[in-house]
């Protein structure tokens, strides 16, 4: 081994003071040196590579100890000895790489991952079931997590690794896992994965037995609230232990309390939307006190997330890097259909509309895992409840809930209903058509018969049925990109042009540099009129759209940025007040209020499709509305989303966000929770799907046929 290195072990005197003491395992002797758990039953000090599988002596992968005690170093041994290069015998070379640091812990080389890197080493585990936790030594923010993959295609098991509050004089920083069950049945295949967005380095990982074994349990979905434990989540059909997707809390009940007083304070005090606070404020601070009450550290966190989610904020939200790790889950039967809302006009005598909501059809499929489903079918409804209302109640039970400012506004909840279905729903009742007039009797569905048929190429759900743009890509996947020119539907001599884009990014990015391109197309190519298909707002920033409202409006002032200044800021009184508070602020060169252009081309129609638009793709619209040749279509109100937000992450884990100002409008109106109203509603109708054609698109291309601009004589 290296020479000992003297450090002196010290607290880390915020984590302690948030985060319960750990249970010691790994420590340091009188003069510092780092001592591994003898109990341990993996342990890797990154001395070496992996032995290539196959070789002599070959221990398989790093830090397979194997059996309990075991002081494997990195496969090799427990002395720590020079290291084979990345690939040595043949091998794949690891992502990451073994270099020399004086700190290290064990050894002399540690674990190293380059910023936006990431990583791992994979370890071997007993024989048999059990329950383990692992640790590892960091320098650094540093994401790590245990994630292990079943060789039967049992859902996998994720642990993120928390700070235990110990940190050495030298940086080393411990983080620790929940405990997470392994069925040895069922061919495990475990291993530590690390990132940072600054780089990270590693050592000292070992995996301790810890916690109570709990075995793979089936659930049906998220209406399932009995075969999962109250720290368990039902995703796919199957109970995913909540416990590794948190951080830890303290154990003291006056420290839980006081970092559940901090968390509802976030939330009070940087919150901003007014109506919004009006409204929903008392709810979601109801939620947030009941965290200090919570049973365990899962049902902790989840009060926070569900105290945000009562903010009805598409700005406001908060996650775990679990979720990110959810599209490969094994038990994902894929959907390979999009739906709308819209009117069932061809089957309410086999099902009657619901009252007080829209109906939901299908709007296209891709080829493949469409579970026989058509454009035209309708989705009655998951699990005996309208789909909308049924993706609404997942507030408070899913971390999957949508969250709409304006509740008019549904293309958010729809839109995003195939990866909640595939995700938390247990039945569909539908009514199939087969693309014809006359549809069938309601039918359901059962998500977990469908089969596992691979789709042919994942279409995108973008609340656009068909293409109408040059460029526009079959599974309706625009990324970043603008598809423009003259529209597919129009003759040469109509001259109307288009584009479809999704989001709004800004200055130096590839969609402003075609949003520019696209716009000096219609300026300069002859256009007669202008058709704009952003019916996948996914916001950006403010000026990206400004090419489109220079070429379609002259100079006005539109929006401005409204900040509370005290705790109990309700906002202007009175529409004078706020007249007078627009004038005060307009000027502000940060707000971006003043719009349009002098050199506008104001005898061009322009129409405007919207679906699902938030953030900049409602300030937007919001610019344009009013401007003397355009016109916007749509089913409904954009999302309200007037705001910008602040957030906050512990250790790349627990991440959240906040709306946290308002915006006044040029009429005296504040604008969050009240989404851009259509100047045109045009509802998809469901005889229109089946045959193939674009309600929305159509009703615009009407429109904009009707006021061309006049042709210029030869």
């Amino acid at each position: 081994m290296s020479s000992p290195l003297r450090r002196s072990p010290r607290a880390f005197g915020l984590a302690l003071a948030l985060l319960s003491p750990p249970a010691l395992a790994g420590s340091f002797d009188e003069q510092g040196v780092y001592l591994p758990d003898p109990q341990a039953v993996a342990l890797d000090d990154f001395e070496s590579y992996p032995t290539p599988a196959g070789e002599a002596g070959a221990s398989g992968s790093s830090g397979q100890a194997g059996e309990a005690g075991s002081s494997g170093s990195s496969g090799q041994g427990g002395e720590g000895g020079e290291g084979g290069a990345a690939g040595e015998g043949g091998g794949e070379p690891p992502p990451y790489q073994l270099i020399e640091d004086p700190t290290a812990l064990t050894g002399q080389r540690v674990l190293s991952l380059g910023p936006w890197q990431s990583g791992g080493v994979g370890f071997k585990l007993p024989p048999g079931d059990g329950s383990y936790a692992a640790r590892v030594w960091v320098k650094g923010e540093a994401m790590a997590a245990v994630e292990m993959r079943y060789s039967d295609g049992s859902a996998p098991v994720f642990s993120q690794l928390f700070p235990t509050g110990r940190v050495t004089s030298d940086g080393w920083i411990e983080l620790e896992s929940a405990p997470f069950s392994v069925e040895g049945a069922r061919g495990p295949d475990p291993g530590l994965g690390l990132f940072a967005p600054e780089g990270v380095v590693a050592d000292g990982f070992e995996v301790v037995r810890a916690g109570a074994f709990r075995s793979v349990r089936s659930c049906s979905g998220v209406n399932d609230a009995s075969s999962c434990l109250p720290d368990e989540l039902c995703l796919y059909r199957t109970c995913v232990d909540g416990r590794g997707l948190v951080p830890p809390i303290p154990e003291d009940p006056e420290e839980q309390a006081a970092l559940a007083a901090y968390l509802r304070n976030r939330i009070a005090f940087l919150f901003g939307p007014l109506l919004n606070r009006e409204m929903y404020l008392e709810s979601a601070m109801a939620a947030a006190a009941t965290m200090p009450f919570a049973p365990d550290r899962y049902r902790f966190w989840f009060s926070f997330v569900t105290a945000i989610q009562k903010l009805q904020d598409s700005h406001s939200s908060a996650f775990g890097f679990f979720q990110f790790q959810l599209q490969d889950f094994p038990g994902r039967i894929p959907l390979n259909a999009c739906f709308v809302s819209g009117n069932a006009d061809r089957s309410k005598s086999q099902a009657p509309s619901d009252p007080a909501l829209p109906d939901v059809l299908v709007s296209h499929v891709g080829q493949g895992a469409t579970w026989g489903l058509q454009p035209g079918d309708r989705l009655v409804a998951i699990d005996g409840e309208h789909p909308i209302r049924w993706a609404r109640k997942l507030e408070g039970r899913s971390w999957s809930a949508e969250l709409v400012n304006d509740p008019a506004s549904h293309a958010q909840h729809v839109e995003s209903l195939r990866s909640k279905i595939v995700m938390l729903a247990r039945t569909l009742t539908v009514v199939r058509c087969q693309g014809t007039l006359d549809c069938g009797p309601p039918e359901e569905i059962v998500v977990a018969n469908q089969p596992f048929e691979p789709s042919l190429g994942r279409v995108s759900c973008d609340n656009r049925p068909r293409l109408h743009f040059p460029g526009q890509p079959e599974d309706h996947d625009l990324g970043g990109d603008v598809a423009y020119g003259p529209v597919l539907e129009a003759s040469p001599d109509e001259q109307i042009h288009g584009m479809a884009w999704d989001s709004l990014y800004g200055a130096g990015s590839s969609t402003a540099a075609q949003i520019n391109a696209a716009v000096s197309s219609f300026r300069f190519g002859g256009a007669r009129g202008v058709i704009l298909d952003h019916r996948t707002g996914n916001g950006g920033t403010k000026d990206a759209a400004t090419p489109i409202l220079n070429f379609a409006m002259n100079p006005r002032y539109t929006e401005v940025d409204v900040w509370r200044v005290f705790l109990d800021d309700t906002g202007p009184k009175t529409q004078q007040d706020a007249l007078a508070l627009f004038d005060q602020l307009k000027n502000n060169p940060f707000a971006l209020v003043l719009q349009g252009s002098s050199s506008a081309v104001l005898d061009v129609p322009v129409a405007l499709l919207l679906t699902r638009d938030v953030s900049a793709s409602d300030y937007f619209p919001n610019a344009l509305k009013g401007a003397p040749r355009a016109r916007i279509f749509g089913p409904h109100p954009t999302n309200g989303a007037f705001s910008t937000f602040i957030g906050g992450s512990f250790w790349l884990g627990m991440t959240y966000q906040l709306a946290s100002e308002d915006t006044l409008n040029h009429d005296g109106t504040m604008l969050c929770a009240r989404g851009v109203v259509p100047d045109e509603i045009v509802e998809p109708q469901q005889s229109h799907l089946i045959q193939g054609v674009d309600t929305v698109y159509e009703a615009a291309l009407a429109w904009v046929r009707a006021n061309l601009k006049p042709q210029e004589s030869p």
